[in-house]
């Protein structure tokens, strides 16, 4: 049973699960969480809104990076763990993502790729190195943001007991995490580009156990463009109200608004319309400006009057446009 880090925070008493005898042994073998949050191509939406999709805003307190914190704390509560790192692997180019002063067992470390191009399959490859064959690594894209609590996850794959299990939906779609044992990711080459699901899966399942967990409610969202980003701020705070049905990832089809997020730092009329949309830290809306499931960026500038529908407003434009 897993654990709800907010209800740790208010104060509810809650103390480390021992994992029952009859779990699998995989309970005992965790040994990290590995983040993946690099990607070879810039993303519109990182250029645009100039942070990293883990430094994007969920509410008006927390940010997808402190919702992956809540996870891991309550992961590492489920598995009996006083420590668990959590390893989020950025590009050698790239800056890190914002670090948080969180305190709970899980341990956020920001590392850069060793080697640029690795690959997924090298770079997991090359972290395996510092553990044993039989310890296992949570595998997960860091750019999503999750709707059913990592602990459940993690417990409907360990149940397989697979050397490497693979969470998909209902439709055998990958939902981008991945169980898997540090000893089947030996043969993989020191050098060089290795994809693990292209790549490196099909030789792994030659002589070991791959199998795939399908998960009939949806784990989450991947967040590569603003439509997804903002789909998936809607759904967190639909299921914030109570109101989300978690049968399918796609927010309920009215106008009302679900939210608006203006961060400390942004301008905002208070005339202007934000529905559904984001104003990041240094962004202007002017008044009698209408926003509608958009984003303004820390140099995004809305005139007074002006309807955005639909769009990433980054470095002024709607103010040059109207000029």
């Amino acid at each position: 049973m897993y654990i709800d880090s907010e209800k740790q925070q208010q104060g509810v008493p809650q103390g480390p699960v021992v994992p029952d005898a009859d779990k699998p042994q995989t309970y005992c073998n965790v040994r990290a969480v590995v983040l993946l949050a690099g990607s070879v191509r810039s993303t519109n939406l990182r250029r645009a809104t100039e942070r990293f999709v883990m430094d994007l805003p969920l509410d008006s307190q927390k940010t997808i990076l402190d919702s992956w914190h809540d996870h891991l704390d309550d992961l590492a509560y489920e598995l009996g763990l006083d420590h668990l790192p959590a390893r989020v692997m950025v590009n050698q180019a790239s800056d890190r993502p914002t670090d948080t002063n969180r305190t709970g067992p899980a341990e956020v470390q920001f590392q850069q790729d060793p080697l640029d191009f690795r690959g997924t399959g090298g770079l997991v490859s090359d972290v395996a190195k510092e553990y044993d064959d039989d310890d296992y690594l949570i595998v997960a894209t860091a750019n999503q943001v999750l709707f059913t609590p990592l602990p459940r996850l993690f417990e409907a794959m360990a149940a397989k007991k697979a050397d490497v299990c693979l969470l998909s939906d209902r439709d055998s779609r990958p939902r981008g995490i991945t169980l898997i044992r540090c000893g089947v990711l030996r043969d993989i080459a020191s050098v060089g580009f290795v994809d693990l699901n292209e790549q490196a899966l099909p030789e792994i399942a030659k002589h070991n156990r791959v199998k795939v967990c399908r998960y009939d409610q949806p784990a989450g969202m991947a967040i590569r463009t603003r439509q997804t980003y903002l789909d998936a701020v809607r759904i967190h705070h639909e299921r914030m109200n109570g109101k989300c049905r978690l049968t399918g990832c796609e927010p309920d089809e009215d106008w009302s608004a679900t939210f608006s997020i203006i961060e400390p730092g942004a301008s905002v009329d208070p005339s202007a319309v934000v529905h559904d949309s984001v104003v990041l830290a240094g962004g202007r809306v002017e008044a009698n400006a209408v926003l509608v499931r958009s984003i303004v960026g820390s140099r995004g500038w809305i005139g007074a009057g002006e309807s955005v529908v639909d769009r990433i407003e980054s470095s002024g434009g709607s103010r040059r446009r109207r000029a």
